[in-house]
């Protein structure tokens, strides 16, 4: 009897197909979501996020000057919109390595598995990328600001 006679065993691979369809989700959610978000909820207009802020350092000055306590603010919402995409897509990269980790352990189709963990890294990569170009975006911009106090 050869190898390819061999009966196999039929295992469901609930857990990698899970797994996988839970990394592809949050790779598309954070691919795609802030584009979605914007559509359904659009921000608002960048001179009026603009007014918002030079009116809020105002208070905060004039309270400093004054020797008063700062104005409280308003308590920020549990749930923003606008961090929704990125919080989902860090969830659901979660579950798919869990799953594809699951799935190794249980020894379903180990393709499923592999793909279910990598595409979940690959999202955790795109937001550790994000995350280092916001912060070298940041030190160019202190760079060329503050020269002087720098160095």
């Amino acid at each position: 009897m050869t190898t390819a006679e061999l009966p196999r065993e039929i295992r469901p691979k609930t857990f990698g197909i899970l797994g996988v369809v839970a990394a592809f989700l949050g790779l598309l959610s954070v691919l795609i979501g802030p584009a979605i978000r914007d559509a359904i909820v659009p921000p608002p207009a960048a001179n009026q996020q603009l007014a918002e802020t030079i009116v809020s350092l105002k208070r905060h000055i004039t309270a400093k000057l004054k020797k008063a306590a700062p104005p409280t603010e308003a308590p920020r919402q549990r749930f923003s919109a606008q961090e929704m995409p990125y919080t989902l897509s860090l969830a659901l990269a979660a579950v798919a390595i869990i799953g594809g980790a699951v799935s190794y352990l249980r020894r379903e189709d180990h393709r499923y598995a592999y793909v279910a963990c990598g595409l979940g890294t690959l999202t955790l990569v795109w937001h550790a990328f994000l995350l280092a170009l916001a912060a070298a975006l940041v030190c160019v911009i202190l760079y060329h600001i503050l020269p002087d106090a720098l160095s």
